[in-house]
């Protein structure tokens, strides 16, 4: 225990001024009596009595000597330790990616961190805290919370999101936070380097707590299969971050089975091409490093065998003989239909329609050209243009497509709210992309009579390339970053849905008129499950780590200390104790007055 002002301890003089005070003050009243005879002996026992043993018949002295004990020391305002943490408001950034399942000897980084904010909350002296969890969005935990339990409760229950962590995004969202009060930021990651921070918006003193030494890690970089001539072979890159050689083993599996087996001495902080023959056919393959390390998240990728996919095309309505013609080009199973209506209930493939009711719309991937007026996307009369094409966004579907020249008389506007809008004019959306009731979905607002888009060369391209991206919506998920938002188009008939992992375990339900779900968060395999009548229809993804999550070595942790107009904003808050101290001795006093009321006395 300290104290700030300790020249108050020369209060103490008082404390010996009541003992004289007791020791001293008479004790008897005056009598006259006919004999002192029978007083000689009692005087002679009571002046005999030690001097301490006097004392302990005055228990009203030692309560007031309790109660000028205590509001001296009150004045000298002591204080258990030091709060390391300056200012009304701490602002804690947690890196929740990973990297931070590493262990480290019994526990991981991601534990470390959370027993060292365990011990800020400990530390603060009335102060307010916000944990800012750094996601590649980043996300508030809790925000000026002061009760020390729910913040302890909040940061044992945090796990890992294994997202990539975006430290700076954090560190600016914490500098706003702070704009109106004063503090400081700590951030508790593993990896954060000082020329990651720009610091030219930093209004506030900065700390990086790096957590961590390991640096035995072997990581599965990249790993990729190819089908040729009917035997599939694959590739992977391991990368090693052991500071010696390292025997790594790895297994490629699929659905359980084990395929094949790998042996190899890595070289130290260098990365290992190796190869893989004649696997047999699979639609995915695992491969997993058996050997033990610190860091299991980046031991396993998974690789899927991409089949060239051919779906038939449906041409639906009067289809624009332009249009028929570029899709010959490069498609041979083209099937034409007068209406949606004769289209077979079971029919799979993709379906280019014009001017078709929204009624007759087939149950699959939809190319709308000329939609037909009112409908789910309220489709107007056609209107003159006052003003060329303009490309809002780039995207796969505008790959070598030069619009610049292309010349449009007439649109059909349409509401596309629903939809991703990539080119437009005069407000007026002309290519979306989308979905709607769950299936992909592209819409080309103006009726092929009224351009010259097919005399250029960029108009088979644009057919093609939106081909292509309804065949991939209809066919396969692929890959996608942990916690991703996924959208997808689930069968018509589909009743429920629901998310499995490997072992076949339920994780989420989904709901089949949402095309919109989020993946895991923990990488790995998963199907998605639509149950479709009385069969089960399975599509796979895989849930991956961003390359930067594929290192572990940490760096060395740094501030970055500013100057302050305020040299208030920076002074360290003691845990000052005196108002504890002053509240007992208004109980001692009360209780003081209880005995001097009851006239206890001895």
């Amino acid at each position: 225990m300290q104290f700030l002002t300790p020249n108050y301890f020369g209060l103490s003089i008082f404390l010996v001024g009541i003992i004289l005070f007791y020791l001293f003050r008479k004790q008897y009243d005056k009598h006259v009596i006919s004999s002192t005879l029978l007083w000689h002996q009692v005087m002679q026992e009571w002046q005999a009595t030690k001097w301490w043993r006097k004392l302990q018949r005055h228990l009203l002295m030692y309560l007031q000597l309790i109660i000028l004990l205590l509001l001296m020391i009150a004045l000298t305002r002591p204080f258990i330790g030091l709060s390391e943490y300056s200012g009304e408001h701490i602002i804690v950034i947690m890196d929740t990616s990973a990297s931070m399942t590493a262990e480290e000897e019994e526990s991981s980084r991601l534990q470390m961190a959370k027993e060292e904010v365990k011990d800020i909350i400990d530390q603060l002296d009335n102060q307010m805290m916000t944990v800012v969890l750094a996601e590649e969005s980043p996300r508030i935990l809790y925000s000026n919370e002061t009760i020390k339990n729910r913040m302890i409760h909040a940061i044992e229950d945090l796990d890992t999101s294994y997202q990539v962590s975006d430290v700076n995004k954090a560190v600016q969202l914490a500098n706003q936070i702070l704009a109106s009060s004063t503090g400081e930021i700590h951030v508790f990651s593993d990896r954060v380097e000082a020329d990651q921070i720009r610091d030219n918006f930093l209004n506030y003193d900065l700390t990086i707590h790096n957590i961590g030494s390991s640096h035995a890690n072997l990581s599965l970089h990249t790993f990729g299969v190819s089908e040729r001539e009917g035997k599939v072979n694959g590739i992977l890159t391991v990368n090693s971050e052991y500071t010696e050689e390292q025997l790594v083993r790895i297994t490629i599996e699929s659905d359980g089975e084990e395929l094949r087996q790998i042996q190899e001495l890595l070289e130290p902080n260098k990365l290992t091409q190796l190869s893989v023959e004649d696997l047999p056919t699979k639609p995915y393959y695992k491969a997993v490093i058996t050997t033990n390390d610190d860091y299991q998240a980046d031991n396993t990728s998974i690789s899927f065998l991409q089949k060239t996919v051919n779906p038939s095309l449906y041409l639906v309505g009067d289809v624009n003989p332009f249009v028929v013609r570029a899709l010959n080009y490069f498609k041979t199973d083209i099937i034409q239909v007068e209406n949606g209506a004769d289209v077979p209930d079971d029919a799979t493939g993709i379906f280019i329609l014009e001017d078709v009711p929204d009624d007759q719309w087939p149950n699959g991937p939809l190319f709308l050209l000329n939609p037909r007026k009112e409908g789910p996307f309220d489709v107007k009369e056609k209107q003159d243009l006052q003003s060329g094409l303009r490309v809002l966004k780039e995207d796969p579907l505008l790959n070598f497509v030069d619009l610049e020249e292309v010349y449009i008389q007439k649109s059909i506007p349409y509401e596309s709210s629903q939809l991703e809008t990539l080119v437009s004019t005069d407000d007026t959306p002309i290519i979306s992309k989308g979905y709607h009731d769950g299936r992909p979905v592209i819409v080309l607002g103006v009726d092929i009579i009224d351009t010259d888009w097919p005399l250029h060369t960029g108009f088979p391209i644009f057919l093609y390339n939106s081909i292509q991206y309804l065949t991939e919506q209809q066919e396969i998920l692929g890959y996608v970053k942990p916690n991703e938002q996924i959208t997808i188009a689930y069968n018509a008939n589909a009743t429920q849905g629901s998310i499995v992992d490997e072992n076949n375990d339920k994780l989420i339900d989904l709901n089949v008129d949402d095309g919109i779900f989020q993946a895991p968060n923990e990488p790995g395999l998963y199907r998605i499950q639509e149950i479709i009548g009385d069969r089960t229809k399975e599509r796979l993804v895989a849930v991956t780590l961003d390359q930067e999550e594929h290192h572990i070595v940490p760096s060395e942790s740094f501030a970055i200390e500013l100057d302050q107009e305020d040299s208030s904003v920076n002074e360290q808050k003691p845990n000052e104790i005196w108002a504890w101290i002053t509240i007992i001795a208004f109980i001692v006093l009360l209780l003081e007055w209880e005995v001097y009321r009851r006239g206890i006395t001895n």
